[in-house]
This record gives structure tokens, C-alpha cells and sequence, in this order.
């Protein structure tokens, strides 16, 4: 079963794939003359310096901000994968991994802010008067009138999706890590995981909001001062580290002390892999919390798109590659959430490397979860919006049982013994069945993307004030 799985990813995470994520990443960023890069410092100030400092957080229980909305996607991103996802992969590819990753991070701030851009433009209201919107939504309104097969990009692009909360591996990835530093069983570590996830969760969206607001910030800070603080006292190692990630991104690597050496294909694919696992740039699932912002135009809210990769792969997961290449961990022969461990033991010691790592993966994986939450919340209301019984049991459902759904891989693993690798080939697996589906679609959407742009810098005009969209959807 494990090598028709790893079979099966081996397809799906080939050529095909990555060639299309880089490709479509390239795509948007030549016809737009890689605005994402030119636009960058516009596109901070515009983010993170509001000319309305109101405008960053809302006590209108009907309005979510696009700072909000963008706390809960990055949120949502910054997980697992920039600790233990990042370990693992420098572990399997060596640091050339990190080179990819970036070159991933590069073009998905276009193909971010291109999905989020097209989120927000064909979204709707719903019955409660709410916005709504996503993948689902711009496959519909975009794709309906002109594809007749759109249903079947709907249906795989959801199965998807849910593939995502029936094996979720957060609560696993962090009952391993406290388990390291408490030594108690996982299935119980996990299983408190899941009760804190419900604390958030059960309180609606609206607490799921507010709890992104607070933590994604706090959280992201303290990583980036450690991590920073490692990465200074090893400074004079900067310009071998770098040349070494560069070098080793296209050369295959030889076995060194535990590591058992890489092709080239090994380390792209592993890279871009855990890129998008990472920024989920592509994947189409933050997209469904930016279409719920009060935004003036949906190109701002792309800009937020821009942020969102930068601040997680850039920023987050090169403070932990760098980390484990500077002090010389990466061939250690060691993993995952233990490789980091290792890596920050050298500045921070131990014990203290131990607990710290341990309490950064459970918040980031809190965060995780309950930001899901929302995507998971996104669909279910598209699927039933026809109707509003069935759209308010399935909801009813989804709160309750979402924090639990991540009980099923600690229960695989610590208890039936069943081989970790199983999980993570299903996660591989179902990762990249809606990102196929979404990057077909933002292809065929390619134009009006462009339109819409346009109609926001204006003729002649450097940057674009903001005024509303004049390219309007019926």
C-alpha cells in the first residue's frame, strides 16, 4: 500500500505539478510585468500602514477587515509545516530545498494575489447578508457560462478540501513535540490539542477571527526573534550557508554524515513540495476568508495575498531553514520537529530549544486548524446555500466535530502503529488534487484578472488609489 501511495504522489507531485505551479506563477508575473516585485514596498505600506489605523480591526460583528481577514489566511498558513514540514524536507533534500522553496515563495506571491484578487471580485452575499466567496465561487460565475464540465472542477476541488480535515496532521505533529519534552503519550497530547482547538472553534467565526487577530501576530514575532537571534551569533557563517543552499539547489547531493544524499529531481520537487504546503499559494484556500473582507477593491485585498507568502515562506520558514543550515544540523540524520529542536539548542540550549520549539508548534498549529475552520465553513455554506436548514445543520456539524477530525491520525500512528509515511502520502495526495483544479482555473481567468488591474492602476497611473471595481459581475 505505501508504494502505490508513494506511486501515486510520485504522479501527482511530478513534473506536471511543479511545473505548473512555478509555470503559473511565472505566467501571472510576466503579463503583469512581475508586479508583485515592483509593487512590494507599495503593496507593505498599503498593508501593514493604513492611512486609517480603523481600518485594521472591526467591532461590527458583520464586517470582517481585510487585516482580519488576513490574520485568519496567514494564520491558516503558518502551521506545522514551517517547523517540522521545513525540517523534514531540508532532511530528505538537503539545503538546496530552501533555494526552491524561495524561488516557490517568488512567483506564488502572483499566483496569491491573483486567486485572492479573483475571490473578492466574484463573490456574493449570502442569506444572511454576509460575504462570501472562493474558489468555488469564481469556478461558478467564472467558468459557468462558457465550461459546461465547471460542476466537475467544483466536486474534486471540495473532496479535496475536506481530504484535509478527515487527516489533518496537526494534532499529531504537535502531541510528537510535547511528547518530547513531557514524555507523555501522544494520543492524549493530541487529544488536549483538539480541546483547545474547540475552545476557539466553538465560538463561531467570529472568535475565530479575533483569535487570529491576537495570536498570528504574537506568534510570528516571537519565532522571528529567536530564530534572528541564532541566526546573528552564527553571521560570519551567512555567505557560506547561502552559497551552499544555491550550489546544492541545482547539483544532486552526496550522502554526508546521516544524510543519505538527493537528486536534483529529489531536491526541486521536495522544495516546491513543501513551498506550497507551506504558503498554500495555488491551493486556493485562504482565498475563501480574504472574499469575506470589507474591502474597497479586490486588488487591495490581492495585495494581502502578496503579504501572506511573503510573511510565511520568506520570512517564517527561512528563519528555520537558515537555522538548521547555519549551525550544521541539516546531515544530522535527524527530522522533523527534532531537527529543529537540535538546530535552536546551539543559541538557546536544550532544554530551552525543546520547550520553545514545542510551545511555537502548538501555537502555529492552533491557528492552523481554527483558520481551516473557516475554509471548511466556506464550502459548506456554497454546497447548501440553496438552502438554509440544511446549510445551518451542516454548519452546526462542522463546529462541532472539526477539532476532533485530527484525533484520527494520532490514533493511526500511536495507537494501531500504523507507519507514519501512510498519512503524509493521503495529505500529498490531497493537497494537490484542488491545486490542479484551481491553477487550471485561474489560467482560463487569466484575462479577467488582467482587466481587473487595469481598471485599478488606471490609465497612466503608476498605483492605483483604490476606487471600486468598474468591472462588475452580475
Amino acid at each position: 500500500m505505501e508504494q502505490f501511495l508513494d506511486y501515486i504522489v510520485g504522479i501527482l507531485w511530478g513534473p506536471t505539478l511543479l511545473i505548473g505551479l512555478l509555470g503559473t506563477g511565472i505566467y501571472f508575473s510576466l503579463i503583469t510585468k512581475f508586479w508583485q516585485i515592483r509593487h512590494f514596498f507599495d503593496s507593505f505600506r498599503f498593508c501593514f500602514f493604513p492611512e486609517k489605523r480603523g481600518e485594521m480591526l472591526s467591532a461590527d460583528k458583520a464586517k470582517v477587515t481585510p487585516y482580519q481577514a488576513a490574520c485568519v489566511a496567514i494564520a491558516g498558513s503558518i502551521g506545522s509545516g514551517n517547523i517540522g514540514g521545513v525540517a523534514s524536507a531540508i532532511a530528505l533534500g538537503g539545503p538546496g530545498v530552501l533555494f526552491w522553496m524561495w524561488m516557490t515563495a517568488l512567483v506564488g506571491m502572483m499566483t496569491k494575489m491573483v486567486e485572492v484578487t479573483l475571490a473578492v471580485y466574484y463573490r456574493k452575499l449570502d442569506s444572511d447578508g454576509r460575504k462570501t466567496g472562493g474558489p468555488l465561487f469564481y469556478i461558478e460565475r467564472g467558468l459557468g457560462s462558457k465550461f459546461k464540465f465547471w460542476g466537475i472542477f467544483s466536486l474534486l476541488f471540495t473532496v479535496g478540501i475536506f481530504m484535509q480535515l478527515i487527516l489533518a496532521p496537526e494534532a499529531y505533529t504537535v502531541g510528537e513535540s510535547l511528547h518530547e519534552v513531557t514524555g507523555l503519550r501522544i494520543i492524549y497530547l493530541s487529544a488536549f490539542f483538539c480541546l483547545m482547538c474547540a475552545l476557539v472553534i466553538w465560538g463561531g467565526l467570529r472568535r475565530v477571527i479575533g483569535f487570529a487577530s491576537f495570536m498570528m501576530p504574537l506568534m510570528s514575532v516571537l519565532y522571528i526573534v529567536f530564530g534572528a537571534y541564532i541566526i546573528l551569533i552564527n553571521i560570519t557563517h551567512i555567505p557560506a550557508a547561502i552559497a551552499l543552499i544555491v550550489k546544492s539547489a541545482f547539483t544532486p547531493m552526496a550522502a554526508v554524515g546521516g544524510f543519505a544524499g538527493a537528486s536534483f529531481m529529489l531536491i526541486a520537487r521536495t522544495g516546491i513540495a513543501r513551498g506550497l504546503f507551506s504558503n498554500e499559494a495555488g491551493w486556493g484556500t485562504s482565498p475563501m476568508v480574504h472574499a469575506t473582507a470589507d474591502q474597497r477593491h479586490p486588488i487591495e485585498q490581492g495585495m494581502w495575498g502578496v503579504m501572506e507568502v511573503f510573511i510565511d515562506t520568506i520570512v517564517i520558514c527561512t528563519i528555520t531553514g537558515m537555522v538548521i543550515v547555519l549551525t550544521g544540523e541539516w546531515n544530522s540524520g535527524v527530522s522533523g520537529s527534532t531537527l529543529t529542536i537540535n538546530a535552536f539548542s546551539h543559541g538557546l540550549g536544550k532544554r530551552f530549544a525543546a520547550y520553545f520549539i514545542a510551545i511555537s508548534l502548538f501555537l502555529f498549529s492552533w491557528t492552523t486548524v481554527t483558520g481551516w475552520y473557516s475554509y471548511f465553513h466556506s464550502i459548506l455554506e456554497y454546497v447548501f446555500r440553496n438552502s438554509t436548514p440544511m446549510r445551518r445543520t451542516a454548519l452546526r456539524i462542522l463546529r462541532i466535530t472539526t477539532p476532533f477530525f485530527g484525533l484520527l491520525m494520532a490514533y493511526m500512528i500511536d495507537v494501531l502503529n500504523t507507519n507514519v509515511s501512510y498519512a503524509w502520502l493521503i495529505v500529498d495526495i490531497s493537497s494537490s488534487v484542488p491545486t490542479y483544479v484551481n491553477l487550471i482555473v485561474l489560467l482560463l481567468l487569466s484575462k479577467t484578472f488582467v482587466a481587473i488591474l487595469k481598471d485599478y492602476e488606471g490609465p497612466g497611473k503608476l498605483f492605483g488609489l483604490g476606487e471600486y471595481c468598474k468591472v462588475k459581475v452580475d
